[in-house]
Formats: C-alpha cells, sequence, structure tokens
C-alpha cells in the first residue's frame, strides 16, 4: 500500500464521503477552438490531443498488490499492450461477470463487505461502503509529447468513462482520484507537466464503494472504457456555459439565452463574453454580448451570479428540433478579455424545443409526444462498453427504420457521442443518472451519508450534457427504491433546468420524485388503473415494458391501443435494444454470442438466468429478431383503421371505408406514399396506388376505398395498405416499407376440398404391433401402442422420419424459460407426456379404411383423447381430440407432431407469414401464400429458444428437390412451425450446442399459446390468449406426391 501513501491511510473507494481528488467541476464538454471562424465550423480542435491507442497494462489481483509502476523510473515489468479505451476483460485480462441484482462477487466470502444481519441464519448480505480484498486492479500507463502550442495554457486529462475507481498519476506526481463511471472525469494536470515527452498512469479498481451505486442489470468489467483528452485551454477562459432554446409557439421565432461562466481569474469581471447564433451552413443569424457579473446580487436566486455573463437573443423564425426534423443551429461563445481581445472560443450545437406538461399530457412543442421507444445500454458486443461512431449511427439506423422515436440510456450516461449523434439525427433522450442500488434495494436511497454521492452524480450529469436538445427528460437512475436522497436529486434538477422532465420508476414515487407516472412493466389492467386514478393525473410512460428474453414481444397491439384511447397514456420503452452478448469462442475458435457464466468467471448470476443478458429485440451483432418486425409495425406513426362501426356488411360493399391516422409531429400526408395490394387465396390479384389525403401531422381522417376487382363466391380476400416515404432519407430509400395493415373483406370463406375418395381399394394387414394400410401407391403404418403414424409412403418414397405424437410443450419462451419463473413449473409437467393408445376401432371399407385410436396421456397432465385416420390413395386424413382438465391454468400448445423425412426443405403455405408469429405477435405478418425453406425457419436466439411459428396456415407444402411433395389441409385455420430440431434439443445452451439434423420436425397445432411480453418472472398473460382446460380438436389431411 506504499503507493496510496500521498493520497490518504483511509481507502477513498471505502470512503461515502469522498467521490473524487482534484477533480474539475462537471461543465459542458469544451472545445478549446482557436477562433471564432473556427467554432462556428466545429470539429475538432488542435488544442484536443487524443491519447487513445495502444497504453502499456499488467493486471493486478488487488490494489495492495499494485507496486510504485507510475514512478518515471519504474521497470514496467509484466506489463503488456492494451488498446484504450476498451475494458480489459474483453482483451482477454481477467473474465467479466454478469449479474442482474447480486453485486459481482461471492456472497459466502468472508469479509467485513459481507455481513450476517441474523446471528442466527447463515446467509451473508452485502455490507455498504465496504467491497471484497479480492480487487482486481489495471495498472496503465503511456508516454505522449505535449504539443508546443500547449505552452503557457492550462493543461486538463480529461477520461470520459472508467471503470469503477482510480487513481491518477502525471510523470509519477499524484494528479487525482475519481468515481462514477459513466460520466467524464477532468483533472488540471498543468503543475505536472513539462516541454517534450510525459507519461500519464493510471490504477483502476474493479470494486469500489460506487459498485454499490452502479449494480445495473449488464455485464461488470472494467478499466478505461470511453475516449482519453489532454485539453489546452487559456487560464483566463469559458469555463462553462448553459443554452436555453425555447420557440414562441404563438407569435413565431424563438429566443436563446446563454448564461455562461468564466473562470476566476484576476480580471474576470472586466470581461464580455459575446454569443453568436449561426446556422448549419454557417450564415450569422443573431449576435449579442454582455458583462461578467463580478459577484451575485443580493436577494437574487437567479443567474447571472459571480463570474457568469448572460445573453439572450431572440430569431424572428426559427425550425423547430424534433425527433423527425431534427433541426439544430450552433452557438458560439467567445470570451474578451479586459484588453478587448478575444481569448477564448467555444461553441455547441442546439435546438429550439418546448417541453411543457398541460392537463397530464406532455406535449412536445405543443403537441401530444408519443413516445416510440427502446432502452439501450452501451454496448458493442467485440468492444463491451467501448462503441464506435459506426457502431451507433448503425445503431439509431435500425431504429429510425422500425420506427422508433426515443430513446432511455439505461441505466446511466452514455458516451458523449451518442447525444450528438441523436441532436443531428434525431431521437429523444431520457438521460439517466448512473444509480442503480438493486442489490441492497432502497437502503442507500434512505442513508444521509450517501445523500451527496446521490446529488452529486445527478448534478455532473446534468452539468455534462445539458446543452443537448435530444434530451427531453432527465432520470434519477433506476431500481433504487425511492427515499429523500432522490428528493434531494429531483431538486436540484428541477431548479437548475426547469426545461425538461425529471423521472423515475422504483418504488412509484410522488410528484416531488418524478414528473412522470412509469411503472416498468405495467400490465393493461394496472395502466387503465393509473389512468383512472383522481389523486395522480401525471402522465403515464412506462420506462420499460415488453420484456424481451428468449423469444418474446407479444402484445404491442394493446399497446398502441392505448395511446390512441387515453392522452395521458404516452407510450413507453422496450426492454430493451440489444442482447449484450461478449464474443466466446467454441474450441475450433468459432464465435459464438457468449453470456454469463461462459467465462469461466468466479461469479455468475445465481438468482435470474445468465443469459439474462440477451433481452434485445436485435442480437448483439444488431441482426433483427423476428420481434424486431413487430415493433416496426406497431410503431408505425401512419396506418389505417377499421371506423368503429365497421361492420362484416361493409367488407361485402364496393366501397370500404377506413381510418387513416397521422401520427406523425411534423409531416404531412403529400409525404407518404400508400399502396392497397388485394389478395385472393393469398395471392396477389390487384395493386395499386391510393391517393392520400394532405392530411395534416396528428389527425385523422375517414377515407373510402374502391376496390378495382370483382370479388367471387367461396374465395378469400384480404386488403392491405403498405405506406412508405415519398422522400429516401439517410436511414431509408424512397418507397421502403414504413408498416403496412391488412384487412379480411368479404367475398366467401375459403374452404379446403374434402379428402377425396380415388383410386385402389385399400388393404389392411394387422400385426401385432402394426397396422399397414396399403392403398394403391400409397401406404401408411400405425403403431398400436400409441396410435401414431410411423410411415406414409408414395411409390416406396418415405415421407416421414418417425412417429407422430400429440404435442403439448414447445421450446422455451419468454414466459417459461427459467426455473421459478413465470409460467415454467406450471408448463413442466407437459414436457414428459407420452401416449398410450387403447384398443384400435377398424372400419375397413371399399374405398377407404378408417381407425380410431382411443388414448391417454400418461407422465403428466392427466389427459384423454383420440386419433382418428382415414386412410386412401389420395392421402390420410387425420382427426385428433383431447380433453384437458377444467382446472389446467395453461398450456403452450395442443396439437400433432410429425417427424419429416430429410429433404423435404422447400416450403410453400397459405396463412401469415413469412415471418414468424404468434396469436399474441402477428401485426407484421401477412395472411398470404409464401415460401420459404425449413432451414429459415430457424432463428439462433442465445439461447435457443422457440421459434418459427406460423397462426392461420390454411395450408402447406414441403417439396424437395426431385419434386416429391407433402401437402397438409386443414378444415380450419392451423399453427404450425417445422424446425430441423426436436423440441427436446432446445434445451441447448447456444446455438453451436443444437445437433444438425437433415430430417425435420412438424407440429400441426389444433391451438398455440401466446409468446407472450408483460414480464419473463411472473405468470401475467392475457386471458384472451391462454389455452386452458377443455376440449380441442383438429382435422387435417395429408396428401404427398
Amino acid at each position: 500500500m506504499d503507493w496510496r501513501k500521498d493520497f490518504d491511510s483511509i481507502p477513498e473507494w471505502e470512503r461515502v464521503e469522498v467521490s473524487s481528488i482534484r477533480r474539475v467541476p462537471a461543465h459542458t464538454r469544451w472545445e478549446a477552438y482557436d477562433s471564432a471562424e473556427e467554432a462556428a465550423k466545429g470539429g475538432l480542435s488542435r488544442n484536443k490531443l487524443s491519447l487513445n491507442g495502444e497504453w502499456q497494462f499488467k493486471l493486478e489481483k488487488s490494489p495492495e498488490e499494485v507496486g510504485d509502476f507510475y514512478r518515471e523510473d519504474a521497470a514496467l515489468s509484466g506489463f503488456s499492450p492494451i488498446a484504450v479505451p476498451g475494458s480489459w476483460e474483453v482483451q482477454d485480462f481477467g473474465k467479466p461477470i454478469y449479474t442482474n441484482v447480486p453485486y459481482p462477487w461471492d456472497y459466502r466470502a468472508a469479509g467485513r463487505h459481507m455481513i450476517r444481519p441474523s446471528l442466527g441464519d447463515e446467509r451473508q448480505f452485502p455490507n455498504p461502503p465496504y467491497i471484497p480484498a479480492d480487487n482486481p486492479t489495471g495498472c496503465y500507463r503511456r508516454s505522449f509529447t505535449l504539443p508546443a502550442h500547449f505552452t503557457g495554457k492550462e493543461v486538463f486529462l480529461r477520461f470520459d468513462g472508467v471503470e469503477t475507481a482510480f487513481y491518477l498519476w502525471v510523470n509519477g506526481e499524484p494528479a487525482g482520484y475519481s468515481e462514477d463511471s459513466k460520466l467524464p472525469s477532468e483533472f488540471n494536470v498543468t503543475e505536472f507537466l513539462r516541454p517534450g515527452e510525459n507519461t500519464v498512469s493510471l490504477a483502476a479498481l474493479r470494486f469500489s464503494k460506487s459498485s454499490y451505486l452502479e449494480d445495473q442489470d449488464y455485464w461488470h468489467i472494467s478499466g478505461i472504457h470511453r475516449d482519453v483528452w489532454l485539453i489546452a485551454k487559456p487560464a483566463l477562459c469559458i469555463e462553462d456555459y448553459q443554452i436555453t432554446a425555447l420557440p414562441d409557439l404563438h407569435r413565431g421565432g424563438g429566443e436563446v439565452t446563454a448564461d455562461i461562466r468564466i473562470s476566476r481569474r484576476p480580471g474576470f469581471a472586466d470581461c464580455r463574453v459575446r454569443l453568436s447564433i449561426v446556422d448549419t451552413a454557417g450564415q450569422m443569424l443573431a449576435q449579442g454580448e454582455g458583462p461578467v457579473m463580478e459577484s451575485a446580487q443580493y436577494r437574487m436566486d437567479c443567474l447571472p451570479t459571480a463570474n457568469t455573463g448572460r445573453v439572450t437573443l431572440r430569431l424572428p423564425e426559427v425550425k423547430l428540433w424534433s425527433p423527425e426534423t431534427p433541426s439544430l443551429y450552433r452557438a458560439v461563445i467567445t470570451l474578451v478579455g479586459p484588453d478587448g481581445a478575444e481569448c477564448d472560443w467555444e461553441s455547441c450545437r442546439f435546438g429550439f424545443k418546448k417541453i411543457e406538461v398541460a392537463d397530464g399530457v406532455v406535449l412536445l412543442n405543443g403537441q401530444r409526444l408519443l413516445i416510440r421507444g427502446v432502452n439501450r445500454h452501451d454496448f458493442c458486443w467485440e468492444g463491451g462498453r467501448t462503441v464506435s461512431r459506426a457502431h451507433m449511427m448503425e445503431e439509431i439506423r435500425q431504429m429510425k427504420r422500425m420506427n422508433i422515436n426515443s430513446v432511455r440510456t439505461c441505466h446511466y450516461p452514455d458516451c458523449p457521442e451518442w447525444y450528438d449523434l441523436c441532436d443531428e439525427l434525431g431521437l429523444l433522450l431520457v438521460c439517466e443518472c448512473n444509480l442503480e442500488t438493486h442489490g441492497v434495494m432502497g437502503a442507500l436511497s434512505h442513508d444521509p451519508a450517501w445523500a451527496g454521492q446521490y446529488l452529486e452524480r445527478a448534478v455532473r450529469m446534468v452539468s455534462h450534457y445539458k446543452n443537448h436538445p435530444s434530451i427531453y427528460s432527465w432520470s434519477l437512475g433506476n431500481e433504487s427504491g425511492t427515499g429523500p436522497n432522490h428528493a434531494a436529486m429531483y431538486g436540484f434538477i428541477k431548479e437548475f433546468d426547469p426545461t425538461r422532465l425529471c423521472q423515475y420508476e422504483a418504488g412509484e414515487p410522488g410528484k416531488n420524485v418524478s414528473d412522470v407516472r412509469g411503472n416498468m412493466y405495467a400490465t393493461i389492467p394496472r395502466i387503465l388503473q393509473m389512468l383512472a386514478s383522481p389523486a395522480d393525473s401525471r402522465p403515464v410512460i412506462l420506462v420499460e415494458y415488453l420484456y424481451q428474453i428468449c423469444n418474446s414481444g407479444g402484445g404491442m397491439e394493446k399497446f398502441r391501443e392505448l395511446l390512441e384511447r387515453y392522452p395521458r397514456f404516452q407510450g413507453g420503452y422496450i426492454w430493451d435494444w440489444q442482447d449484450k452478448s461478449l464474443v466466446g469462442k467454441t474450441a475450433d475458435g468459432k464465435k459464438f454470442f457468449a453470456y454469463g457464466g461462459d467465462f469461466g468467471e468466479p461469479v455468475v448470476e445465481w438468482q435470474n438466468p445468465p443469459y439474462m443478458t440477451n433481452n434485445g429485440i436485435v442480437q448483439a451483432d444488431l441482426t433483427w429478431k423476428p420481434v424486431a418486425y413487430e415493433v416496426k409495425e406497431a410503431y408505425c406513426p401512419i396506418w389505417m383503421e377499421k371506423p368503429q362501426n365497421f361492420s362484416a356488411w361493409d367488407t361485402a360493399a364496393p366501397d370500404l371505408r377506413f381510418v387513416l391516422k397521422n401520427r406523425t409531429m411534423t409531416q404531412r400526408g403529400r409525404d407518404f406514399r400508400c399502396e392497397a395490394v388485394l389478395r385472393e387465396d393469398g395471392a396477389e390479384v390487384s395493386r395499386w396506388e391510393l391517393a392520400l389525403p394532405d392530411l395534416a401531422p396528428m389527425s385523422e381522417t375517414e377515407i373510402t376505398v374502391t376496390l378495382p376487382f370483382s370479388r367471387r363466391e367461396a374465395h378469400e380476400y384480404h386488403l392491405e395498405f403498405c405506406f412508405s416515404r415519398r422522400k429516401g432519407c439517410w436511414f431509408a430509400a424512397a418507397g421502403e416499407e414504413m408498416g403496412f395493415q391488412q384487412f379480411a373483406v368479404a367475398g366467401g370463406l375459403y374452404r379446403p376440398a374434402a379428402l377425396q375418395a380415388h383410386g385402389a381399394a385399400p388393404k389392411l394387414s394387422a400385426g401385432n404391433e402394426l397396422l399397414t394400410v396399403d392403398a394403391g401407391a400409397l401406404t401408411a403404418v400405425f403403431r398400436r401402442q400409441d396410435g401414431a403414424l410411423v410411415s406414409l409412403q408414395r411409390d416406396g418414397t418415405e415421407f416421414l422420419a418417425g412417429a407422430s405424437a400429440p404435442a403439448f410443450s414447445r421450446p422455451r419462451t419468454g414466459l417459461d424459460c427459467c426455473p421459478g419463473w413465470g409460467w415454467h413449473d406450471l408448463l413442466a409437467p407437459f414436457r414428459d407426456m407420452e401416449a398410450a393408445a387403447q384398443e384400435p376401432v377398424i372400419l375397413n371399407g371399399t374405398d377407404r379404411v378408417r381407425i380410431e385410436f382411443p388414448f391417454v396421456m400418461q407422465g403428466g397432465i392427466p389427459a384423454e383423447g383420440r386419433l382418428c385416420y382415414t386412410v386412401q390413395e389420395s392421402g390420410v386424413e387425420t382427426e385428433f381430440s383431447v380433453s384437458l382438465p377444467d382446472s389446467l391454468p395453461a398450456v403452450s400448445r395442443v396439437g400433432v407432431m410429425l417427424p419429416i423425412a430429410a429433404g423435404l426443405e422447400k416450403i410453400t403455405a397459405y396463412g401469415r407469414g413469412p415471418q414468424e408469429n404468434y396469436v399474441d405477435r402477428k401485426l407484421a405478418a401477412r395472411v398470404q401464400v409464401w415460401e420459404s425453406t425449413v432451414s429459415d425457419q430457424h432463428f439462433p436466439f442465445s439461447p435457443p429458444s422457440e421459434n418459427g411459428g406460423h397462426e392461420e396456415t390454411r395450408w402447406l407444402q414441403l417439396r424437395d428437390e426431385a419434386g416429391h411433395m407433402l401437402k397438409v389441409r386443414a378444415e380450419k385455420p392451423f399453427h404450425f412451425d417445422i424446425r430441423h430440431n426436436t423440441v427436446a434439443e432446445y434445451s441447448a445452451g447456444h446455438e453451436h450446442e443444437l445437433p444438425v439434423h437433415r430430417e425435420s420436425w412438424l407440429h400441426i397445432d389444433a391451438a398455440h399459446g401466446p409468446i407472450g411480453g408483460d414480464m419473463a418472472w411472473s405468470t401475467a398473460m392475457p386471458q384472451e390468449y391462454r389455452l386452458t382446460g377443455g376440449l380441442y380438436t383438429l382435422r387435417f389431411i395429408l396428401e404427398i406426391k
């Protein structure tokens, strides 16, 4: 510990009253320009030197083992290169640890960081502020050459993110200490520098008392994970500034106020500050200047105060900032010194927007705000916390394509460049404080000793990011209970920045803590209860909903219905955007999506699934999951609906009435193109462009659509409307579909033909174990034991790969993925059920053979039913019925499984597709004739999960390269899926652990349960989708050619 003697004898990392030493107060990011002209252009100044790149690194087991590596003459024994920025665990130094609620250390280990609250109980609990003695510490060092033009200036060293705490030396001298890993830490290092070569050294601790405040559901990885900068500023300089730009929504134009703080150096009160507003083309729009205050005014509680100047400018015309039209301006701040010469320049982009709450509704620029949001972690699967600009731009591009307009930066402020991109490209942000104490719940939120830590994190967040127009709300953090420490944070933020909302969710806080009600994973009844409460009329914006784990995301259409019906319900943020898999490698070196437990780490999440990192609507590499298409449809801001008085009679008329809704904030009907498509029995028969009225933003109108086609009886018709942008934009080409809606229209229902009697008279051969029916070229074989169809041939070609069976289970979903969670234990009995048939009843006719197998299910839920087969040369008709107990709470599926022979790979089907879909998630799947392959039905979820379902299927065909075909037709629409793996095999932990088969397994379901979307750890499930006890029937025909 000798290396710490320059700081204090008590470790800072365990002292609640210490969060930094010599750290500069938080402020708007410095750009340090050399002139007003340069500031007006923006970009990187020569007064900022990046220290990113290769550093030397050594990982020690604890702070106590750290030597004097920071000394200039130290021998760097055992050091090796490391990339900065970049967490050390993703560069093969140490192991990443994932936890959700628990802190990332061993709860069984001895030490003062754990405590037994009850002497009669062996359980230990975390004991803040103490941390484990086993505390890996990363030692960093690099050299740099001080630019000659930095001489004579104040020089600052800025780290945009280091986890969780660090000590800093420059040229061997102690320069500072800092915690709060998701905000910049800046130090004035002028006194330690010399001309020419200099060294900077840093010791980063994996754990500190801040670990108790940073217990986010995420990977715990360490080190310098964001950019490092050396910045030069004059001694008398612009320290900070706050831009407030508000539009006048009634008279037009807007007002810009800049509050500018100057460093307290001799002569500061003799300075003046100048504000210039330029547009994106660099044209000057307005300019003004004002004095710098010498001291605070007596009995005045507003700006300007000491060493601060204020300049206010009014523009007669302004373009408003919104996520659809992110119009930006640039504010150039010039400091004019006591001698009248300009001496410092800063600039930032800003936008004119107004956030207010009226009658319990959040308004953006005077219009009701509709949040189509998603939660996002700073994450890249190959870089962990270190995310490149290109990756962030691709994230935003994909979000825009999904019609997402807002992001919550869960659960900490993101890297600075993210805010720049959201300002420019148009995403509304909830900027969240780096605060989550899930592992000790709300204990610290009520502890006055921790109040300073809470408040400081809020102050620093707002101070750093206050000028970004993309931010419409500040958040006090996540899952930390609610206590007076939150009220202190809220009070500061609302006084400092009254132009934005301030929100928080945990513990259902009152109005002294949150401007909105954001209950995460609120069910529809709970949302309606909140909206109906006479005691609380705050807006309702869910901070998290539609939890994504394994395969889920059902029920989105209900939230859109709420948005339309209740003005105070204004949307929410899906949990979450991206799977947080890190790169794992198989024994043969192939990459795979790795989650908790895949790295041999010392601690693995034990209270929740270790794959709980993977709950995004896109995979870790930004590949869209099937639910992403549903999000795109549900979030589409322009769509058609049936009128409220819509009836079956309307669909039979040649002129159909619909309601066109435009829920954009700035775009009109003329900005969009709509194609109408009419399908007969799933096939497109007509397509035409629909003339849209020039509908204003946030409005709707009824329109009439005339079908240019004569509908025929005994055929099924669907009409769909496909919306796109007339003009392309940076994230989508002109004509790229934004969303569609499809409606059934009358004209007769599709009815499949019955099994036709033709061909040779069938012959039945009855054995002790098998019943064989030969019907000309067709041969069907049944097993007496369980009534299974075990072989189906035509002209000697086998179409099956095994025995059929009743099916009641499916691979894991978001409803039942983990023991002890949700429906997992309730559905477990269905996984091992087998049918036992009774003596069959046989009817041997002249043109067909009918075999009926009564059966009972054994090994799980008591159930009985019957399988009835009718065989003739044209095919096999199967009638399946089963009675499940009335007391049954739920079942995943009720149907029949058929193993399919290898080679039958090509699919043609009439029903919802080609995207997978389920009873509660089918907005993105048209009813149509579609084609695909069995292989493409599988989606590589991590971990492997239920996938490839298709609702409302009328018929499907499976074909091989030789032309052999198996066709399934049913008397009523059915659910099906077909994959190259059995249900049991989907219990594998990773995609590469799934066996590879050429055969496939086809499920034909009389009913298939919901995929779920409320929350994985509860049994919340909409009643209308739930499959419970009762009688289920299914009748389908197998034809083979």
